[in-house]
């Protein structure tokens, strides 16, 4: 089944980063699934950002994002508007700012809703993590 995960739960204030995660783990393991992106809307925005650094004795889900991204070749992708609101910024963005650093986080990248859109028309199921 081909999968697309919206999440809009902050991952310093909800569980929602957590729980999305775990299921995206548990999905994998069955070869039948796919999953075509993973959408962070809203709060959730804030787990791309890299200046961001969990305690030590946490688990760092910016990084455990990522890298289950990448082994799986799985985009995520941030509210840009959300983003920016937030601080979150690429290069791109920074330039266009007219600030002199960015703050996006490796194995993330900016997209409008139009990219929202897309995942909820291509995919069987979209599942929201709040």
């Amino acid at each position: 089944m081909h999968y697309a995960l919206l999440i809009t739960g902050s991952p310093y204030q909800t569980k929602a980063c957590h729980s999305a995660l775990k299921f995206l783990k548990a999905a994998l393991l069955n070869p039948e699934n796919t999953l075509d992106g993973v959408f962070f809307y809203e709060e959730a925005v804030l787990i791309g950002n890299a200046l961001s650094q969990p305690p030590r004795d946490e688990i760092d889900l910016r990084k455990e994002w990522a890298e289950l991204a990448k082994t799986h070749s799985i985009p995520l992708y941030l509210c840009i508007a959300a983003s920016v609101r937030r601080g979150i910024i690429n290069e791109t963005e920074s330039l266009r700012y007219e600030l002199s650093q960015h703050s996006l986080s490796e194995g993330f990248q900016l997209e409008g809703l139009g990219t929202l859109i897309e995942l909820m028309s291509t995919t069987s199921k979209i599942i929201q993590f709040r």
